[in-house]
């Protein structure tokens, strides 16, 4: 699958979520915000289609997108981005005993 069938692909999930992709110049990379009432998500059309995939598919891991229809790159993409922005339970557990909290011996 080429790249830009990947963004379409992943524009037409995000429409599906009430999300509106504008493609424009400006300083930086680009992201999700609300306007209004709207959800956007605004990407500088100056990047590279892979950094665009990129962004799309780590705002899209923050969706429900289980249930959706779409090719299997597409999924792929939005499932290792979603494990890439999860925390490791391991990391937690490590964390939360650095830290001092419930269980530690201290209390």
């Amino acid at each position: 699958m080429r790249q830009r069938q990947v963004i379409e692909e992943m524009s037409l999930l995000a429409a599906k979520f009430g999300l509106n992709i504008k493609f424009d110049e400006f300083d930086g990379r680009g992201g999700w915000c609300r306007v209004r009432d709207s959800q956007r998500i605004i990407i500088n059309k100056k990047l590279g289609p892979q950094e665009q995939i990129k962004i799309l598919s780590r705002i899209l891991a923050g969706y429900p997108t289980e249930d959706q229809a779409m090719p299997p790159k597409v999924r792929q993409l939005i499932e290792e981005a979603r494990e890439e922005l999860q925390p490791s339970l391991e990391d937690a557990v490590n964390s939360n005993r650095n830290a001092g909290g419930p269980g530690d011996g201290n209390g």
